[in-house]
This record gives C-alpha cells, structure tokens and sequence, in this order.
C-alpha cells in the first residue's frame, strides 16, 4: 500500500500537502479514505481549508451532507484515496475532471497531490502539454479584455495591471507556463480551490503553492487532462472513481471502456468478473471516491 507522509507548509491555510509512496508493484491507487466527526460550528468549507481538500470533492464525497449546516456529531468522509490519472507519471499532472493536481518527483518514489481550483465553464482550462517556464514571486495580474468587461459589468472596474497585494488573484506565489498567459498559481480567495472559479489558470492554497514551488524547477513537464473516469488496479483488484464532466456531459461509455481497457492489460483478469451494477451506481454518484469492482 501507499504510504502516506505530510509535508509541512508555511502558511496557516492549509498546513499540509500530502505525499506519497508511489507502488513499487505498479498500482494505480493510493490514500485511504478517512473519517471526521464534525462539531456544531463546522461548514464543509472551513474543513475543506482546514485539511487541504478541494471544496467540491468534499461535497461531492458526502452528498447526503448539508455544507453549511452539517450538525454536530455529522461523521463525513475525506476523499484522500485516489486512482492515478493515465497520464504519464512525471513533472505535473492537472485532472480538471477532479479538481486536483499530481507531482511526481523526478526520482519516481513518490507523488504530492494538492486540490486546485480551474477555470470556469466560459473560459475552461485547457487541456495541454507544456513545461513550467519559471517561478515570479508577488506576481502582477495583466487582466484580460474579458476579465476587465466583466469586472466592470459587475461594477468593480480593473486596472490594466492588478499589482502584487491582497487584491491580486495570482496571489503571492506564481508558476509560469510555456504557454502564453497561463499559471499555476495561489489565490487570494482560498474558497475557490477546488471549484470551477478562475479565468483558465490553475489556482492553489497559498501553503500549497509555496509547497509545489520549492519542489517543482524549471522546466519541469506540465500534462492537463480530463479524466472524469479513473480506472486502476491495487492488489490485484480493480477500483474506479468517477466526477462530473466539467465541460462536457459524462458519458458511461467512457469508464465501461476504461474499464475494459484495464482488464485487458491483467492477463488473469476479465471484465465478466466486473460488477456492473457496481458500475451503474458509481457513474450515477459521482462521488469521486474509489470503489472497488
């Protein structure tokens, strides 16, 4: 199994980053999914902050569960088990489908997975391959033609440059793509990690991006990907996870093929040893927690 470290972070939102042993057998699953008893002042928001967790996969994680008014004694799940994106395993790995980041550091013993938040349905992140071109530290915010309309139709004009400061969306901390005007970068909002939020860039925890940028160098491989459906194997047992499609409606052809795609590689495996009722529930939940098939 996986193990599971922490990663200290320097900023009081957020305290930790998670780290993990990556299989050595070739799995593709780690974590374990935990529980927490929730007192009579807690909101799904606070705790999402307080843990390091994106906003909509707790919600999505404990759908029966009110996020603003869950009562004490509520016992809710942390999603941190997760099936590994198909995508390579190296540099960075962004899943919109899941709201989450993957760093898989360069020796390959180990990946660090943060919640990230992503642009919103009228200017969606896009799904590329690039490299991390450098880091700017208190970075400036050249808004775009959009952004400033936007911002002015809402009453709250733009300047052509946001400076560094407590008003800037780029945040404190910021990591510069190869492709022309996108970051991967921390945020003053940290409500809207793990939401559909921003103008297109990839937003982080300010802990966490200050975490991110002491791993990450120059020129490191950056893959976007829309993996709604995960399929993958840990001992010897098939798990899938399933999200909401944010761009597009969710297709169950797509996790029935992955899941025939991933049998076929298991010589000893077949999908007639599938439970496909199993498969039904998962695609209607949405939950974005590992289930076994």
């Amino acid at each position: 199994m996986a193990v599971l470290t922490l990663i200290a972070t320097c900023a009081t939102s957020s305290a930790y980053a998670a780290s993990y042993a990556l299989p050595e057998n070739g799995d593709d699953v780690i974590g374990a999914v935990t529980t927490l008893t929730l007192t009579y002042e807690d909101t799904l928001a606070a705790i999402a902050e307080k843990y390091g967790i994106g906003y909509r996969e707790l919600v999505d994680a404990n759908p029966d569960v009110d996020p603003w008014l869950p009562g004490e004694g509520t016992r809710i799940r942390l999603p941190t088990a997760y099936v590994l994106p198909s995508a390579p395993r190296e540099g960075l790995v962004i899943n919109v489908a899941e709201y989450r980041l993957y760093y898989y550091s360069p020796d390959g013993t180990k990946v660090v997975t943060f919640p990230v938040g992503v642009g919103r349905m009228d200017f969606p992140t896009p799904l590329i391959q690039t490299k991390v071109r450098t880091r700017i530290e208190n970075p400036s915010w050249t808004p775009t033609a959009s952004a400033r309309r936007e911002h002015a139709e809402m009453g709250d004009p733009l300047p052509h440059v946001v400076p560094p400061g407590p008003q800037n969306p780029l945040g404190h901390l910021a990591l510069q793509l190869e492709v022309p005007g996108y970051f991967i970068h921390g945020t003053n909002k940290p409500f809207g990690v793990g939401q559909m939020v921003s103008h297109g860039c990839v937003r982080l925890y300010p802990g966490h991006i200050e975490t991110l940028a002491a791993l990450v160098p120059n020129g490191t491989s950056v893959y976007v990907v829309n993996e709604p459906f995960k399929v993958g194997w840990r001992g010897g047992e098939l798990y899938a996870e399933a999200h909401k499609n944010l761009y597009a409606p969710n297709r169950r052809t797509d996790l029935v093929r992955r899941i025939v795609m991933a049998t076929e590689q298991h010589s000893d495996s077949a999908t007639t040893g599938v439970d496909w009722q199993r498969v039904d529930e998962l695609g209607a939940s949405l939950t974005g927690v590992p289930v076994r098939l």
